[in-house]
């Protein structure tokens, strides 16, 4: 499955094409090829043809891998593949909350947990963020039950990070639940889920550096536990006072960013390409592990979401070196 990744020398060449319909007609010859027929007699639209496309094919290879496993492997999957059920229900919480069209909402969403496309569709089809919540119940979600906890407040406040965050809590509390156990695999879904707890919360730190005004509890109500980082550690670096400090003592625990910067999406970027990489790297660990499934699962969605960059840069007209500024290559 690895040899039918698309290669550095091949993304460039993708990008060097002149036109979204010039994207479409090479993606024809490689192993996209089938979603693009697929997408062409559903839609005329290009951008949505490579959206569409692309997404169900990271959904047929996340269906493929879980062919694989049964019992506990098979669990530990579903658990590193429900990362993309929890995106996907914070996209459409938040379009649902603003008032976006299902069509706007859909072509956002990539399929590959327990949601796949005929239940996000659903989803997305419920008319606001009640429904969504009654629908994922409905599917006997396990993320429905933090959301179900969270609608009272959220009908009486309209206050929607709440809810995201009742809701990040419950996924890191319930995948460690899950991932609890001795065995190396577990050990590395542990790992892998930390590091992204990691992320979130350091995120959420650098975001409030720039809110003036809040006392330690209030600072605190945005910290997920579960991670490397500290309650201290994490007040430290809302601070830019106090950053450098709060960041060096998750640094000596293995986190990858090096400082913080000035530009706040480009240290996002940089933490992300990190984290990107450390999955990608667990591909050459134990080889009859879940080490080498995280590794290409993540080769597979960067090499989706480049492909969706270079689409919406066809599209718009976006400059090539821009584009490739905001790609990971690994």
């Amino acid at each position: 499955m690895r040899s039918r990744l698309l290669d550095p020398g091949r993304i460039e060449e993708l990008l060097a094409l002149p036109s979204i319909d010039a994207l479409i007609q090479a993606l024809g010859n490689t192993p996209y090829a089938h979603e693009i027929q697929e997408a062409q007699s559903l839609s005329t639209d290009p951008l949505q043809i490579v959206d569409k496309a692309v997404a169900r094919n990271f959904y047929l290879t996340t269906t493929r891998i879980l062919s694989f496993a049964d019992g506990k492997a098979r669990a530990l999957i579903e658990l590193v593949l429900m990362r993309w059920d929890l995106t996907n229900i914070r996209i459409i919480l938040r379009a649902k909350h603003t008032g976006r069209r299902d069509e706007e909402i859909l072509v956002s969403l990539i399929p590959a947990g327990r949601l796949n496309e005929p239940a996000l569709k659903e989803v997305v089809a419920q008319p606001d963020v009640s429904g969504v919540i009654g629908a994922l119940g409905g599917m006997n979600h396990p993320l429905a039950v933090a959301l179900a906890e969270g609608l009272r407040d959220y009908l009486e406040t309209k206050d929607l990070l709440s809810l995201e965050l009742r809701l990040d809590r419950y996924y890191a509390a319930y995948a460690m639940r899950i991932a609890s156990g001795r065995g190396h695999d577990e050990e590395v879904v542990r790992r892998f889920l930390q590091d992204e707890v990691d992320a979130t919360n350091v995120k959420t730190a650098v975001k409030l550096q720039r809110v003036e005004g809040l006392s330690r509890d209030e600072k605190l109500r945005f910290f997920i536990p579960g991670s490397r980082v500290t309650e201290n550690a994490f007040l430290a670096m809302t601070d830019p006072q106090t950053a450098d400090r709060g960041l060096q003592a998750i640094r000596l625990q293995g986190f990858p960013v090096k400082s913080f910067q000035d530009d706040r999406a480009a240290m996002e970027r940089e933490l992300e390409t990190a984290l990107l990489r450390a999955q990608v790297a667990q591909y050459l660990q134990d080889p009859l592990g879940i080490d080498v499934v995280i590794g290409y699962l993540a080769m597979k969605y960067n090499e989706v979401v480049n492909l969706r960059l270079i689409a919406r840069s066809k599209a718009l007209g976006i400059p090539r070196d821009r584009v490739r500024k905001e790609m990971a290559v690994v």
